[in-house]
């Protein structure tokens, strides 16, 4: 498809699915397993199209995630589940961080 397409349709088109994607990312769509195929490759479409602003928009994921977290750590009453949250909290909020540092580098 690259070869046939001309550059800014193939930009244009690449652009509305990560656009989607990301935003089905921030909303929750998806069982976990999904959310993270979509996120790993985004990843790596980060460095290839940083125009796409992919790196913004994981960083929001990441902050909505640990928000959608936090929720089920309120409703928990078991303290292992809750560590469990905790720690998944901490690891999204700090790969939130990691892409803040990113974007500010640019």
């Amino acid at each position: 498809m690259s070869d046939a397409v001309p550059g800014g349709k193939r930009q244009e088109v690449l652009h509305g699915v990560v656009s989607s994607l990301l935003t089905d990312l921030k909303n929750g769509n998806g069982d976990k397993d999904r959310r993270r195929q979509v996120e790993e490759w985004l990843r790596g479409l980060a460095e290839k199209y940083p125009e796409f602003g992919i790196e913004s928009g994981l960083r929001d994921y990441y902050l909505a995630e640990a928000d959608r977290l936090r929720a089920d750590f309120e409703k928990s009453t078991d303290i292992a589940e809750k560590l469990g949250l905790g720690r998944s909290i901490e690891a999204f909020l700090d790969r939130a961080a990691e892409y803040e540092r990113r974007i500010s580098e640019r």
